[in-house]
Formats: structure tokens, sequence, C-alpha cells
């Protein structure tokens, strides 16, 4: 048996595709859903490619188990699927949503002959749209009560806890003479900024970014999503294409909730998003089917059968747009 998770780009050749079911639509609000908080303007086009490319070596291998995550709609983002190239060797193709609205494309390929090489991708139009910041945030509070999709952004993930006695003391100082739950969502903000040098290193355990004061860009975005839960505020990751964001959630005077984008590494954007990437992911405790343990970020999977692990390379890549 063997198995990788791994998302190295990679160019895939073109191949015949037969025709599979399109994926179900997802059910995120769009833009002109969405109550008022942020609003959004300035659509961007992209197109982008997943995708997988495995080689056999001396050996058939049998029972291909692959998936591959893939964009989804939200508010600021709309996906389309545009171009499918699968071989005839695909057993099937499905799809499934996992928690946090994270879908994967999930694929069976019964055999891959020796020195076969089996390569597949799908391509999407995606649009983006800038985040602008409401005019009047002091309307905004901490929701006094949330659901099942919302609770699970106040608690510990992969990698990310707020069980800590001095980060739950630094927190309470550092939002002790804020006059609203947005500013002191912002002070938390300016905190992580200020406090936690970058490390070009590898993603670490929030408590330890803490206590070290310094970390990689995801650990930022990890420390203030925890700093902002020790509150009871929920926040999430953003898993963008080559960055991580955050997300904080408020619930206004009706208790309708919205979610605030904060750029917690790089420009200084509280509240608004004005060079929106493509979204690949929302959230930071995953339950994936095909793990033990809950994962921070689902990435792309494959399993099979065979005396000899082939070649697996992943596609996750931008495309230049089209006319």
């Amino acid at each position: 048996m063997f198995q990788y998770c791994a998302s190295l780009i990679f160019l895939l050749l073109a191949a015949a595709a037969p025709t599979f079911a399109s994926p179900p639509q997802s059910d995120s609000k769009s833009p002109s859903d969405e109550s008022p908080g942020v609003s959004y303007t300035d659509e961007i086009s992209n197109r982008w490619q997943v995708g997988v490319r495995i080689l056999a070596r001396e050996k058939t291998v049998r029972n291909f188990l692959v998936t591959i995550p893939i964009p989804t709609d939200w508010p600021e983002q709309r996906v389309e699927l545009s171009e499918e190239d699968f071989p005839a060797e695909i057993g099937s193709v499905d799809y499934r949503e996992l928690n946090s609205g994270v879908r994967q494309m999930v694929i069976t390929i019964p055999k891959i002959r020796a020195k076969q090489l089996i390569e597949l991708t799908a391509t999407y139009h995606v649009t983006t749209s800038q985040i602008v910041a409401p005019q009047n945030t002091d309307v905004f509070l901490i929701p006094k009560k949330v659901g099942k999709r919302i609770k699970e952004y106040l608690g510990v993930s992969p990698q990310i806890s707020y069980r800590n006695a001095k980060l739950r003391k630094e927190v309470k100082k550092v939002v002790s003479e804020q006059p609203t739950p947005w500013k002191q969502v912002e002070a938390i903000y300016d905190w992580v900024r200020e406090n936690i040098e970058f490390a070009n290193e590898e993603p670490d355990d929030t408590l330890n970014v803490f206590r070290n004061r310094k970390g990689c860009r995801e650990d930022s975005v990890g420390l203030f999503v925890a700093m902002c839960r020790s509150i009871k505020i929920p926040a999430r990751i953003v898993w963008a294409d080559q960055t991580q964001y955050a997300e904080f959630y408020l619930v206004d005077e009706t208790d309708q909730g919205h979610w605030f984008p904060a750029n917690v590494s790089g420009r200084r954007e509280f509240g608004q998003l004005s060079s929106p990437k493509i979204i690949l992911q929302k959230g930071d405790n995953i339950k994936v089917p095909e793990k033990e343990k809950r994962q921070k970020f689902c990435a792309e999977f494959v399993h099979g059968e065979g005396s000899i692990k082939p070649v697996v390379e992943f596609v996750k890549k931008r495309l230049p747009v089209t006319n």
C-alpha cells in the first residue's frame, strides 16, 4: 500500500475525456444575497487548474483513489467548471463536500499498467471580488450564541490553540480599553502584526509562536485566529492562492452574522481586501475521510495498491485568461 499527499505544480498533457457529471453547486451565498456588512466590487476573472500526473514504474498498480480539493463559491467568489481532461482509464469521478465548505473531486482508477502515464486535469473559471469594509463598524457585536457551522470556528484546531493562561491574559490586556468588539479585534490584529517577527520556517503551534514571538505567515494568521477565539469571537484561516489571511465573525443589531477579512501579514488591510486571490479553502479543522486526524488544510491525496510506488505529481496553478 502507498499514499501521497502533496501539492506540486506540473504541466499536464491534454487527454481525451469521457463525459462526467458536473459538480453540484455550493450552498454558499452569492454576493447579491449577502446582507449588508462588507460589500463587493471590481470583479477579476481567473482560470484555475487542478489535476494529477501518475506514472507507473516497472509494475502494474491498482485500485487508485485520488482526492483533489477544488475551489467553490463564496460571497466574494464564483466558480464555474470550464473544462475536464480525463482519460478513458478513469473509473469514476464524484464530488463531495466536507465541513467548512471544503469541496473535493474524488476519482477512482482501477488499474495503471507498468510504465503507463495517467494525466488528468480540471479547469475552472473563477471570479473574485474586492471586499469593501462597512462604513459603520460600531453596530457589530460578539455573537451570544452561534449555530453548528459557526461553532467550529470557536474551538481548537490543528496547531491553533488558545488554552494557555498567559495568552488569554495578554489578549484581555490588549482588548481591555477598546470600546467596541470591532476595535477589540483590530487591537488583536495590530498586536500580532507588531509583536510577531517573520521567520522563514515550517508552520508551528500558535502557543509556540506566542511564546517565541516569531513565525511564518501562516503562523501569524493562526495566532490572530486563536486570540480572537480566546474571547469568543469566531475566526478562521482563509487559504488563497500562495497566501493565507484571516476572517473574523461578528453580528449586527439584528443578530445577522458577517465575516470580515483581516490581512494579518503584509499590507495592512483590516475589514477589507483590495487584492483578492483565488480562495482555495476556508477553515482550519477539516475532517477528511481518508485521514485519521483532522487537518488544518485539506491537501491532495492518492492511495493505491502495488509493490512499487508510482511517481505522483499534483497540479495546482493559475492559467492565463483567454478571451
